[in-house]
C-alpha cells in the first residue's frame, strides 16, 4: 500500500483548522465571563507540554500511526483494546463536532428543517473527504485556511466600532482559581484534541516535522482564538456566557453606516470549513483504527458505514443544545482526561524506554564488533 505523504506546511494548516474546528463559535473559556481570554492564555500554556510529548511519539516513530506505535510497544492482544479506546475517542469526538455544527445550522438557519436532514447532508462530505484521505483532505486545509484567517480579520475590524474595551474589567475579578479551572477546560477542548492527529502525522516527511508542526499550529491557533474571544468580551461583555455562539452573537451586532450590518453569516462560512476539516480528520482516524483492529487492508471499506454511525450516534448524544453546552462546559473536560493525557503519557513512557533500551543494545553491538 502507498504511504500518503503531506508538507510541513499542509500538516500545520491541518492543525490550526482542526483547533480552530468547533470553538470559533461556541468559544473557548466562556465560563470565566470577561477573563474567558486569559483562561484561553492558561490552557495554551498548560497544553504546550503535551505538544511535545505528542510531538515526541511521532518523532521516535517517524513513519508509524499511532495504531502501528501501540500494536509495536503492547503486542497485538493489549495493543488492540488500546487502538479500540483511541479509536472510540476519535470517533465521539467527530460525532460532538458533527453535532455542535449541525445544531448551530438548524437553530440559526434552518429552524424547521429536521436535525437528521441536516446531518446527511454534512456527514456525507466528511465521508467523500475522509475516503480520498488525508493528502486531499491537507490540500483542501491549506486552501481553507487563509480564507478562514482573512474573515476572521475582516469581521473583528468591523466590529471595533460596537466595541467597549472597558468590558474586559475588572481583570480577575472572580479570582485566579476560577480562571485556572476554566484554563484546563480550554486546554481539554480544544487544544489537548489534537492528540487524534497522531493517527494523522506518520504522513510527515520528516522526522523532526512533528516539533515545528505542534509548536507552529498551537500557537496560531490559540492567537486566532484568544483574539476571537476578546473581541467578543468587548462586544459581549459579561453576558457572553448567555449564548450559545457568541462569535455568531457578536458579529451580529456589526453596523457600518446604513449597508454594512448583520455580518454574522460570514463567520458562519468560516464555521462550515472549519468543522468540516475537523470531522473529515475524526472519521478519517476511527476508520483507520478499526481497520487496525480488525486487520483489514484498506480503512476505506469501512469508511461510509462508520460516517453513517456517526451521524445517527450525533443524533442521540443530546435532547436538545441545553444538554449540548453543559456538556462541553461542566464534563468534557473530565471525560477526556483518560484519552487527552493518560493514553499518550502512557504511550511516550513506554517508547521512550523502548527507544534508550534499543540505543544501549545498538552500542552494545557496537563494542563487540570492536
Amino acid at each position: 500500500m502507498i504511504r500518503e505523504r503531506i508538507t510541513d506546511k499542509e500538516a500545520t494548516c491541518l492543525l490550526i483548522l482542526f483547533l480552530l474546528g468547533s470553538s470559533i463559535l461556541v468559544g473557548i473559556g466562556v465560563r470565566a465571563k470577561n477573563d474567558a481570554w486569559l483562561a484561553g492564555i492558561l490552557g495554551v500554556v498548560f497544553f504546550i507540554p503535551f505538544a511535545l510529548i505528542y510531538a515526541r511519539i511521532q518523532s521516535i516513530f517517524h513513519g508509524r500511526d499511532i495504531f502501528e506505535i501501540t500494536i509495536l510497544l503492547y503486542g497485538k492482544v493489549f495493543g488492540r483494546i488500546l487502538i479500540i479506546i483511541f479509536s472510540w475517542y476519535s470517533f465521539h469526538l467527530g460525532a460532538l463536532v458533527l453535532r455542535n455544527f449541525c445544531e448551530f445550522v438548524h437553530v440559526e438557519s434552518f429552524p424547521e428543517t429536521p436535525l437528521i436532514v441536516i446531518t446527511l447532508c454534512f456527514i456525507t462530505i466528511n465521508i467523500a473527504a475522509a475516503r480520498s484521505g488525508i493528502e486531499v483532505i491537507a490540500r483542501i486545509a491549506t486552501f481553507c485556511l487563509p480564507v478562514v484567517i482573512i474573515l476572521f480579520l475582516l469581521m473583528e475590524i468591523l466590529s471595533i466600532s460596537t466595541m467597549d474595551f472597558n468590558n474586559i474589567k475588572p481583570i480577575l475579578g472572580n479570582g485566579f482559581s476560577k480562571v485556572a479551572d476554566v484554563g484546563f477546560s480550554s486546554f481539554s477542548f480544544p487544544f489537548a484534541e489534537s492528540v487524534i492527529l497522531l493517527g494523522v502525522f506518520y504522513t510527515l516527511k520528516k522526522r523532526e516535522s512533528a516539533v515545528k508542526v505542534y509548536m507552529k499550529g498551537v500557537l496560531a491557533a490559540g492567537i486566532v482564538l484568544i483574539t476571537l474571544t476578546l473581541v467578543n468580551i468587548f462586544v459581549l461583555g459579561n453576558m457572553i456566557e448567555d449564548y450559545y455562539f457568541p462569535s455568531y452573537a457578536s458579529f451580529s451586532f456589526i453596523k457600518v453606516g446604513d449597508f454594512i450590518q448583520r455580518m454574522e453569516g460570514t463567520i458562519a462560512i468560516s464555521y462550515v470549513l472549519t468543522s468540516f476539516i475537523k470531522s473529515s480528520i475524526c472519521l478519517f482516524v476511527a476508520c483507520k483504527g478499526i481497520a487496525a483492529v480488525f486487520n483489514l487492508n484498506h480503512y476505506k471499506f469501512i469508511v461510509i458505514q462508520t460516517g453513517l454511525i456517526m451521524a445517527y450516534f450525533s443524533l442521540i448524544l443530546y435532547d436538545n443544545i441545553e444538554e449540548m453546552v453543559d456538556w462541553f462546559q461542566n464534563i468534557y473536560q473530565f471525560y477526556a482526561i483518560p484519552f487527552q493525557i493518560i493514553f499518550p503519557l502512557f504511550i511516550w513512557v513506554c517508547a521512550e524506554i523502548r527507544n534508550r533500551s534499543e540505543k544501549r543494545d545498538q552500542s552494545g553491538k557496537g563494542k563487540k564488533g570492536v
